[in-house]
């Protein structure tokens, strides 16, 4: 059995199928046949009784011209009276207008006649059809009428009457049988039915155009009445049908149709609201679950933010988005997603909620020119808010724990059609307040406090891991130590809190050189260590020259003591030997290396060859 889709199949009703033409057709079909039956049959009915009054009248003739033809036969036999009874006759024929004046003996002779062709003839008397009566002895019977057809096929009515036998008769015949003699008057029915036919045509004629104007008012009243709402009724149900839920058709009738509409109108609105609820709840469902599996891959804050940010782009169909979070170290990092912008990492010392309380222009930017009131109004209140712009909707969601807020979600840009609402921005918030707090809790275990590195218990499983992927894989893996020189004169002169700016600082610096696939940590005191996979031997230098520089490039900040100081590091970098490093062997070497550099004078790069 072969399945259609629905989808693939043809709604348009082609012009035969339409109702409105299948019914006019068959009212129209049916309204002539009746009519035309009808006025057929009153046509025929007519003609019948027309011919009926003129047989009547060919009667009363025919027997006025049967006595006045008899009053001539008194005369006797002779041919000079029937040539006169002939010419009589030609004068009757013409003065009724009849077709012919016969007149036959008892034998059925014809004697006399205005159709001289006819004269001598004989026509049979009994039982013929063209002599109706003929043979017949009673009054009543006549006079007689039948309608005969000529071999041309005309018609003419034929009426036989008999010649009266009065005493003057009997004078020359010996009784009534042998006197007996018929006047036959032929009448030409071709003119009569001409004009019937003509009458039939005329009434055909009126039947048709009576017809017409019934199938118009009709049609009319059909398409106003009936075909209109239903026009309508199927119109919506085709735009329902395409996914329009907010279809609806007019009610424009208090009858049937008018009630279907109203039904209609019900069923749309309950359709629509059903489905506004499963796109809600399907597109929580998919955002939670989402952003769920995107917390358990990525606990490490700022990829857990980057995470969120991307989730929240891609599922809510947005512009734009910017996912604040505090940080361990009462600092903020800022994810952005944009479908233009791209992603970015954006980061400030100041506490959130007082970074976005400020009117600083970096936050300007980073919220893609969502008002900054709309944002200040968010954090004092510590409440969603919404706001729209033509078409589009944006919203920005606090991350509160303990009344503290630790997180500001803005998504700007959302298209109308995706139905966001505040039971599932509810629902967002307590699931992004709960990975947050996972994220922070795991962020701040495996992150140096000062330097916002990774600390060294992090950095030594992540080494280990790199090492075991790089025999696997046979690629390249390198590992720097690098060591801020001199570092304990600046705790001893200026003080430890200068010597922990100096950290931070030369931490900071360090993790701007890394790639994103490196891994910068604080091994320890001044000590920090690079894990640099796929980091080819003869970059080694460029990568060592670059740190070096970049901790060199200018003084740094004491903090609070005020001042700043000059500061270098030396760098010892090894590349793994795959078949014989370990962890613990990789670290010696570039521990040594490290201290190659320092013997050697300081702010210097040593490789292991």
């Amino acid at each position: 059995m072969v399945m259609t889709d629905e989808a693939d199949i043809d709604l348009k009703v082609r012009l035969w199928d339409c109702i409105p033409v299948r019914l006019g057709l068959g009212l129209l079909v049916l309204t002539l046949l009746i009519t035309t039956l009808v006025l057929l049959t009153l046509a025929r009915q007519e003609a019948r009784q027309v011919i009926a009054t003129d047989a009547g009248h060919a009667r009363e003739i025919a027997t006025i011209t049967a006595a006045d033809l008899a009053s001539r036969m008194l005369a006797g036999g002779g041919p000079d009276v029937w040539a006169g009874i002939s010419a009589l006759a030609s004068q009757y024929a013409g003065a009724i207008d009849a077709l012919r004046i016969l007149v036959l003996n008892k034998t059925g002779v014809v004697k006399a006649s205005s159709d001289s062709a006819r004269l001598g003839q004989r026509i049979v008397m009994a039982a013929n059809p063209e002599c109706p009566g003929c043979g017949t002895a009673r009054e009543e019977d006549f006079p007689a009428t039948a309608i005969l057809s000529t071999p041309q096929g005309s018609r003419y009515l034929r009426v036989v009457n008999p010649v009266a036998v009065t005493l003057d008769c009997l004078q020359c015949h010996a009784g009534v049988a042998e006197a007996r003699s018929y006047v036959v008057i032929d009448f030409d029915l071709t003119p009569l039915e001409r004009a019937n036919k003509q009458r039939q045509m005329i009434i055909l004629g009126m039947g048709m155009a009576a017809a017409l104007v019934l199938l118009t008012l009709i049609t009319f009243l059909f398409r106003r009445m009936v075909m209109r709402p239903v026009d309508l009724l199927v119109a919506s149900m085709g735009r329902l049908a395409g996914g329009d839920l907010s279809a609806r058709t007019p009610v424009i009738a208090s009858n049937e149709l008018g009630l279907l509409a109203r039904h209609f109108n019900h069923m749309a609105g309950q359709i629509e609201d059903q489905v506004a609820r499963l796109e809600a709840a399907n597109t929580e469902s998919q955002l939670l679950y989402t952003l769920v599996v995107e917390a358990s891959k990525n606990l490490e804050m700022s990829e857990f933010a980057r995470g969120v940010s991307r989730v929240i782009l891609d599922r809510l169909h947005a512009r734009y988005t910017a996912f604040f979070l505090e940080t361990a170290d009462s600092g903020w990092i800022c994810a952005t997603a944009g479908v233009q912008q791209g992603e970015a990492l954006a980061r400030g010392e100041e506490t959130l909620a007082t970074a976005l309380i400020s009117s600083a222009a970096q936050f300007q930017q980073l919220l893609d020119n969502v008002p900054l009131q709309f944002i200040r109004e968010v954090c004092q209140t510590q409440k969603l808010q919404f706001r729209r712009e033509g078409d589009e909707k944006t919203f920005a969601l606090p991350v509160i724990v303990e009344t503290r807020l630790v997180g500001l979600l803005v998504c700007a840009g959302i298209p109308d059609k995706i139905r966001v609402n505040s039971d599932l921005l509810h629902n967002l918030g307590v699931h992004l307040t709960l990975a947050a707090v996972n994220s922070g809790n795991y962020t701040g275990a495996i992150t140096d406090g000062l330097t916002g590195l990774k600390n060294k218990r992090y950095g030594l499983a992540r080494l280990a891991e790199a090492l075991l992927a790089a025999q696997r894989n046979k690629a390249a893996l390198a590992l720097a130590m690098c060591d801020i020189d001199h570092f304990k004169r600046v705790n001893d002169t200026h003080g430890h809190p200068a010597g922990d700016a100096v950290l931070k600082e030369v931490g900071h610096r360090i993790a701007g050189c890394v790639r994103k696939t490196d891994i910068a940590v604080r091994y320890g005191g001044e000590e920090f260590l690079l894990i640099l996979p796929a980091a080819d031997a003869n970059l080694l230098a460029t990568i060592g020259e670059k740190i070096r520089q970049a901790v060199a490039a200018s003084p740094i900040g004491l903090g609070a003591t005020g001042g700043s100081l000059p500061i270098t590091v030396s760098v010892g970098i090894t590349a793994l030997r795959a078949e014989e490093d370990s962890v613990e062997s990789l670290v010696d070497r570039a521990d040594r290396m490290l201290y190659r550099a320092k013997d050697r004078g300081r702010n210097r790069v040593e490789i292991d060859r």
